[in-house]
C-alpha cells in the first residue's frame, strides 16, 4: 500500500471513528444521565517520515445534564462529576432508581445501587431521604450508609448511560438531589454541526483514497506499456 493511500485510509478510519462517537451523542441527548463521549486524535509516525491519525483517548463531558424534578424520592441526580456504582461493576448517572420487593435501592433495570459499605437496604415499608452528601436515612431504620459515588479512571462507554473503568474516589463538590433525575448533557445542535464537519471531513479522505487509487493505477499502465 502506498504511504498517501495509507494516509488518507488511517484518516478517514478516524473520521469514521469520530462520526460513530457523534452519532451516539446524538442517539442518547434524551437518555437520562447520559455524558457526551468525546474522542481525541493523535498523529503519529516515525520521525520525518508522513504522519498519520489515530484515535487517542475516550473522555467524557463533565458539565451536568439538565435537572429534572419529579418529587420522587427514589429518585436522584447528581451534580457535578462522578458515577454512582452498581452490584454489577458497572456505573452509572441515571438516577431513575426504585425499591424492589426485598426493600433494595436498585435501577430501573433492577441491579443494586451500592453505597460504601454495600448495597443500599431499607425495609419494604419505609421510606428514605438522602442529604446532598450522599448520606441515607430509613424512616425506621434511621442511617443506612453513604450512597457511593465516584470517580473514574479509563472511562469505556458501554452504552446508554452505562460506564465501564476504575473506578476512584468520590469527586470533590460532587452532591446529590434526592427527588430528580439528570437528563443527557448533550448539545444536540452543537452535535449536528460537528456531525457535518465530520462527514465532510470523511468524503474528502475517501476522495483522497480514490485519487491515488487513480495515479496508481495510471503508473501501472504506463509501466506496462
Amino acid at each position: 500500500m502506498s504511504r498517501d493511500l495509507y494516509v488518507a485510509l488511517s484518516g478517514a478510519q478516524t473520521a469514521w471513528d469520530n462520526l460513530s462517537g457523534i452519532a451516539q451523542n446524538l442517539a442518547n441527548s434524551r437518555t437520562q444521565g447520559y455524558r457526551e463521549v468525546r474522542t481525541s486524535f493523535e498523529l503519529a509516525g516515525p520521525p520525518g517520515g508522513e504522519l498519520y491519525a489515530t484515535v487517542g483517548d475516550v473522555t467524557y463531558s463533565e458539565a451536568n445534564g439538565s435537572l429534572e424534578v419529579d418529587g420522587d424520592p427514589t429518585h436522584l441526580a447528581l451534580r457535578g462529576d462522578g458515577f454512582f456504582a452498581l452490584e454489577d461493576g458497572t456505573f452509572t448517572r441515571d438516577g431513575s432508581f426504585r425499591l424492589d420487593g426485598e426493600g433494595r435501592l436498585v435501577t430501573a433495570g433492577g441491579v443494586a445501587v451500592l453505597g460504601e459499605g454495600g448495597a443500599i437496604q431499607l425495609d419494604p415499608t419505609e421510606t428514605m431521604t438522602v442529604g446532598p452528601d450522599g448520606v441515607v436515612q430509613g424512616s425506621l431504620s434511621g442511617d443506612l450508609g453513604v450512597l457511593a459515588v465516584v470517580s473514574l479512571t479509563a472511562p469505556e462507554p458501554l452504552g446508554g448511560n452505562r460506564w465501564g473503568g476504575t473506578p476512584g474516589q468520590r469527586p470533590e463538590g460532587s452532591t446529590i438531589v434526592q427527588g430528580a433525575v439528570e437528563g443527557s448533557n448533550v448539545d444536540a445542535m452543537r452535535g449536528m454541526i460537528e456531525m457535518m464537519e465530520a462527514s465532510r471531513f470523511f468524503e474528502a479522505q475517501q476522495k483522497a483514497m480514490q485519487v491515488s487509487d487513480e495515479a496508481r493505477a495510471r503508473l501501472n499502465r504506463i509501466g506496462g506499456s
